[in-house]
């Protein structure tokens, strides 16, 4: 099985990266490790479930060439081209549907109904991507061109006709859960699954770079989905009123897309840098317009420190009435949103265990 040891150690940074294919249930894993070089690593899984070794080379294979276009050194081989506009931050009028949070008496309801679709909520980068002839564009949350690795751009140019679609793109894996158009024609007036149905048509001829978000329908299989996605820890569901059209925007309430997250997430400023720690002060907006601190986070030695007054994106199980957030995690800058997209924090009264 192929496995390999990456170093950076630019600068002041003293980092290694490790990855491996190791076989797992009678098929194969790609499995990586990170962390400062000679101490305790933090590790993860590329594969949530074990596939044919070719999909596993491929997969292990993007990984590494993505460290080498980063600059590590200690293996060979080219990095993977990033294809479309990387620099220039050119408006497309393009722009995504946005989703508000229920609870978890909400969900129940959404469950229930046979009028809600489900789909796993992916934890990765809002990414629709658009093809005329053999150009294919990235696009992102703000309606900007995009790069987008050449992988997924070969993928998409498989497609015989024109299109825009919507998904996440996690790494080098582009998952998508929605088609707006298609051969010339405008789907967003269309029923969310009529344009699911379509979406995981035009998937059925793509590789791993490419992947439909299942969907469930029926009470039985929404259930199945929403425990399953907990189980793994994944980052939420989705529910979609399978009958409506797609809408730009978020409402300022409610909507035809609602979605639960198993654990919460904000967009917070960098508003300090502690010394010559590797951490950061945070603050994020509140419900009446302000400003709170919020507390700090480590920035992992896979990140560079993020400078005073950039944005970043942060997981935590929840937040004190007072502001601190409770095990924050550095999840990376977000580069696509403004000053004026922060998540609000809301606050509640209770026990630690209250959602915010």
């Amino acid at each position: 099985m192929d496995n390999v040891t990456l170093r950076y150690t630019e600068g002041s940074s003293y980092k290694e990266y490790r990855a491996s294919i190791e076989p797992k249930d009678g098929g194969y894993v790609v499995n990586f490790a990170y962390g400062r070089i000679g101490n305790v690593c933090n590790f993860g899984s590329k594969t949530p479930k074990p596939v044919s070794l070719d999909k596993a080379q491929k997969v292990f294979d993007a990984l590494v060439n993505s460290k080498l276009e980063k600059g590590y050194q200690d293996v060979g081989g080219n990095g993977i081209k990033v294809v479309g506009n990387v620099d220039q931050k050119v408006q497309t009028g393009i722009k995504p549907q946005l989703l508000n949070v229920v609870d978890e008496e909400m969900v129940e309801k959404l469950i229930a109904s046979p009028g809600y679709m489900a789909q796993e909520k992916k934890d990765g980068e809002r990414r629709m991507i658009g093809k005329v002839g053999s150009t294919v564009t990235g696009i992102n949350r703000k309606g900007q061109e995009v790069g987008l690795p050449e992988p997924i751009a070969a993928e998409i140019r498989k497609f015989e006709c024109d299109l825009v679609v919507d998904g996440e793109q996690i790494g080098e894996v582009f998952w998508m859960f929605d088609v707006l158009e298609c051969d010339g024609e405008d789907l967003r007036k269309r029923p969310a699954k009529d344009r699911y149905l379509i979406a995981a048509g035009l998937c059925a001829v793509t590789a791993w770079p490419v992947q439909i978000v299942e969907a469930a329908f029926d009470k039985v299989g929404k259930r199945n989905l929403f425990s399953e996605t907990k189980a793994s820890k994944g980052e939420g569901v989705v529910f979609k009123d399978c009958s409506a059209p797609y809408t730009v925007g978020r409402p300022n309430s409610g909507g035809p897309q609602l979605k639960y997250k198993f654990t919460q997430s904000a967009t917070c400023l960098v508003i300090g840098q502690n010394g010559s720690k590797r951490s950061v002060a945070l603050a994020m907006a509140t419900t009446n317009n302000g400003m709170v601190e919020v507390g700090n986070v480590t920035i992992p030695v896979n990140f560079s420190v993020p400078p005073v007054a950039a944005l970043v994106a942060i997981r935590y199980l929840y937040a004190y009435p007072g502001g601190s957030l409770y095990q924050p995690v550095y999840l990376g800058e977000r580069t696509d949103v403004d000053v004026d997209d922060y998540a609000t924090l809301r606050f509640k009264q209770g026990s630690e265990e209250d959602e915010v």
